[in-house]
């Protein structure tokens, strides 16, 4: 019986703990969580420069797990598009592919970039270390000083008499500290006024590379994303057009786009480069219905050949652009059978099956 009640206790008590065990865990995690979301931070000194700098580099390894799931993503995308027996969609989306790669090569480069001038914040909180490790120097000899001068008042006082050596041996040492903490004071204001010189210097750069990394990952944004628009305008919006007689000769026209983006981007000529086909968008009139398609045209100030393109340069609408293609085709077309309604297709034979003719449904 006395077995079975010391076993009942031992379990109850085990029970116990476990269960404060959890309380306490629990505690500890709900309390890491109101602190979080009060203060964004679960350290402590939500407002050091410690906390700050762990907050700014968590970013860039945010953004390098963000390209490895936009390069899985557009890849799942580029794949489907191939297989959806479309030329114009894959034609585009293969363009595209190559876009993202261009553009997560941009990501990881702006990663570099703003996790080196992070890195550059980071001596900041070095140099107020060695502010910190001067000013406890300082108190660590005044904290001396005063030992010093309670020892000596002690030793001449009524109930505790030293000898007279040891009160000159203990003020030739009082002597000796303060002449120490005096030079440790004179360190330390020279130390902060270097240290805010320097503060200054690494704030200036530091933040002014985050800056310009930001800056430099916006304009290949832009010059990225308004090509990914001009190719994406080379699949047609049909409003009353048969698309199983359409024939798509947009693939040299992205190409080309893509590429000269490409070199563009390597030679730093974002603006200058890429403004003739935006140019051409803005000067068109656009029906979501029938979209214009734009043909690259030179500029005068263009670099030389390979920027050069072959294309006459100007611009057609897509009712004129088909009706070109179709004519274009008529004399030495072959006439087949579609697998899929039956109808009659016309295709040239001087393109290839599955870059020329559309298949099926096109919106």
């Amino acid at each position: 019986m006395n077995n079975d009640n010391s076993n009942v206790s031992s379990s109850n008590s085990s029970n116990d703990k476990t269960d404060r065990s959890f309380r306490r865990r629990r505690t500890t995690s709900f309390g890491k969580l109101s602190q979080f979301l009060q203060t964004g931070s679960i350290l402590g000194d939500a407002g050091s420069i410690q906390s700050a700098l762990q907050d700014l580099s968590a970013i860039g390894k945010l953004m390098t797990k963000i390209t490895e799931s936009q390069r899985r993503g557009v890849e799942s995308l580029a794949m489907w598009a191939h297989n959806a027996s479309n030329a114009a969609i894959d034609d585009v989306m293969q363009q595209t592919r190559q876009l993202y790669e261009i553009f997560i090569d941009k990501e990881l480069q702006f990663v570099r970039q703003y996790m080196h001038y992070v890195q550059q914040l980071q001596k900041i909180a070095d140099s107020e270390r060695a502010v910190k490790d001067a000013e406890r120097n300082v108190m660590d000899l005044e904290e001396k000083e005063r030992k010093l001068k309670r020892e000596i008042a002690q030793g001449v006082s009524f109930f505790r008499q030293r000898r007279g050596g040891d009160i000159y041996l203990l003020k030739q040492k009082l002597e000796e500290i303060k002449v120490s903490r005096e030079q440790a004071e004179h360190t330390l204001s020279d130390l902060r006024a270097e240290m805010e010189v320097v503060k200054m210097f690494r704030f200036r750069n530091g933040m002014q590379g985050i800056a310009d990394a930001y800056q430099d990952l916006a304009r290949n944004c832009q010059a990225i994303f308004n090509c990914q628009r001009e190719i994406i305008e080379m699949v047609p919006a049909v409003s009353n057009q048969d698309v199983r007689h359409m024939i798509y000769r947009g693939s040299p026209l992205t190409k080309d786009r893509v590429e000269n983006l490409r070199r563009s981007l390597q030679h730093g000529l974002t603006r200058s480069e890429n403004s003739s086909w935006s140019n051409a968008t803005k000067s068109a009139s656009k029906r979501y219905s029938e979209p214009r398609h734009h043909v690259y045209q030179l500029q005068t100030n263009s670099p030389p050949p390979p920027y050069t393109y072959s294309v006459t340069s100007r611009n057609i609408s897509l009712s004129e652009y088909q009706t070109e293609a179709i004519n274009s085709g008529v004399d030495n077309a072959e006439i087949q059978t579609c697998s899929h309604c039956g109808h009659s297709v016309q295709q040239s034979p001087n393109y290839q099956q599955n870059s020329t003719v559309m298949v099926g449904n096109v919106i």
